[in-house]
């Protein structure tokens, strides 16, 4: 599957709620790119790799993101504007082609997932005060339900199981493994 597969199926597939754990209290709202690049004609999501002395989330693997601030016209924008900051892509390599349902974290966030074709040409440059490392993943491999391990939880008081996929930076868990399989189950792939 390539980019112009996606482009299709998912402009054409209807938006499903995330399956999540209920939470009631008001959340903060931020944004993350779900950036699609082919290589050698094979989708691919590009990640990143937080840094471990950072506060919130050292050390885990996300999608390109943050909160909204002020001077963000939109969601979009702040989902944009921070794939500038942290990966130096600017907005005019990115084809925004729609929004996820939103993702609320255990954590106090409010997610609005952006899914964006990066020109095949792009190239990033890590921020280093905000990623420590940033990689590719298939969309093949991330489709495959194989590649998904359980991973049990207890929150709120609650035994949960959690998805989890390695990666070569570590494991793919939480709320951006989520957004990834909501993503591919739009795509009427097997996930």
């Amino acid at each position: 599957m390539n980019s112009e597969h996606i482009m299709a199926r998912f402009q054409l597939s209807p938006t499903a709620a995330p399956n999540q754990i209920k939470d009631t209290r008001k959340k903060r709202a931020s944004a993350v790119m779900l950036p699609i690049i082919d290589v050698d004609n094979h989708a691919h999501i590009l990640l990143c790799k937080r840094p471990t002395y950072l506060h919130h989330h050292p050390g885990e693997i996300c999608l390109p993101g943050g909160k909204f601030e002020q001077s963000d016209k939109h969601l979009r924008t702040t989902a944009l504007r921070e794939l500038h900051e942290e990966l130096n892509i600017a907005p005019s390599h990115v084809t925004v082609l729609g929004q996820l349902p939103q993702y609320s974290t255990l954590t106090g966030f409010s997610i609005s997932p952006f899914v964006g074709l990066l020109d095949k040409h792009t190239v990033w440059e890590n921020d280093y005060n905000e990623v420590q490392a940033s990689f590719l993943l298939s969309l093949t491999a991330l489709s495959n339900e194989a590649n998904w391990q359980p991973i049990p939880f207890q929150r709120f008081g609650k035994n949960i199981n959690l998805q989890g996929f390695s990666t070569p930076h570590g494991l793919l868990w939480g709320a951006t493994a989520s957004i990834i399989k909501n993503f591919t189950k739009q795509l009427a792939l097997p996930v």
